[in-house]
């Protein structure tokens, strides 16, 4: 099975069901939920999360949404050498780096973002889910 990490766009775009993005998000957990991917996150995205829903809605639907996205994917704690490590790259934004460094350090090869270009210092294999999606779906 596949192995891919969502960053936090994607899942807010599935969790709120943000136009046009939501039906690509959507497709990507739709894959997670039937085992044809196995989806990753980190738990830094589980906080933006949370933050974030619960300014647009409020924090008991935010909580009930990050109940449902624990069914769905698998979290991924970050630790001291995932910061260190972003910290000390040349990524220009702190939490791309420490998302790349997380999926790299648990040998996930795959990020799939809608911001392709803060992750132009990643070894990974950065991909839209648009992108994504395409190549998955001429291959299965």
């Amino acid at each position: 099975m596949k192995k891919v990490f969502l960053d936090t766009d994607v899942l807010i775009d599935f969790l709120t069901k943000r136009v046009p993005f939501e039906v690509e998000a959507m497709k990507l957990m739709e894959y997670g939920n039937r085992k044809k991917l196995r989806i990753y996150i980190s738990s830094l995205c589980l906080s933006n999360i949370y933050y974030l829903v619960s300014r647009v809605e409020n924090k008991t639907k935010s909580r009930e949404k990050i109940k449902g996205l624990l069914k769905l994917t698998e979290v991924l704690a970050i630790d001291k050498k995932i910061v260190e490590k972003a910290a000390y790259s040349e990524f220009k934004d702190f939490e791309d780096g420490i998302q790349n460094y997380c999926a790299e350090e648990n040998g996930i090869k795959i990020v799939i973002t809608r911001n392709v270009k803060d992750f132009n210092k990643s070894n990974l294999s950065i991909q839209t889910p648009k992108e994504f999606i395409q190549e998955f779906e001429k291959k299965n």
